[in-house]
């Protein structure tokens, strides 16, 4: 593994990331509502080229694929539902993770309550995860963008580890190059 240099894509994906994160942990709303502008917006761009894709087809070849007209017009009127739905989307998502987490905290209460039935002491700990996890799930459901913030944080503290393990590292060895 003699003169493998360290890779920079690395540190600059890292950098990316630490970027992300600071500003999903700052301001998730605002990256949010960015993120479904742009997605909203590829979605009537991809429209658009459809539909002209079918006006092509049509004056060129005397060919009707009626298909792209109809994917063009349902990928705009989607492109403007999610440009406009921004909050909407950021609560859907916060729904969706709150409730999983609030029925993974249920089911680990009926996992531990019979583990109390079969006289286990490790069904104290497993109530304890369980009632953290109810806690949590509603606290998501309930407060909004807790679950983008978090998401940031698990960025910023990845892509802080990243970048000390790229200084840290020798500059001849890549440790991620494995032989």
């Amino acid at each position: 593994m003699k003169n493998i240099k360290k890779d920079t894509t690395s540190l600059l994906i890292s950098i990316l990331f630490l970027i992300v994160g600071i500003l999903l942990f700052s301001n998730s709303e605002g990256v949010v509502k960015f993120v479904t502008y742009i997605v909203g917006a590829l979605f009537i761009i991809l429209g658009i080229g459809k539909m002209f894709s079918y006006y092509r087809m049509s004056k060129k070849m005397n060919i009707n694929n009626t298909g792209d007209l109809i994917v063009g017009i349902v990928a705009i009127i989607v492109g403007i539902v999610i440009i406009f739905c921004s909050s909407a989307i950021e609560f859907l998502i916060r729904i969706i993770m709150g409730a999983w987490i609030l029925y993974s905290g249920i089911i680990k209460l009926i996992y531990a309550l019979k583990l109390k039935e079969f006289k286990l002491k490790l069904w104290t700990f497993v109530l304890g995860v369980s009632i953290l996890m109810i806690i949590c799930g509603l606290y998501i459901i309930i407060k909004s963008n807790l679950v983008f913030k978090a998401i940031g944080l698990v960025l910023i503290i990845y892509s802080i580890m990243e970048i000390v393990q790229y200084i840290i590292t020798p500059k001849n060895i890549n440790p991620d190059v494995i032989k």
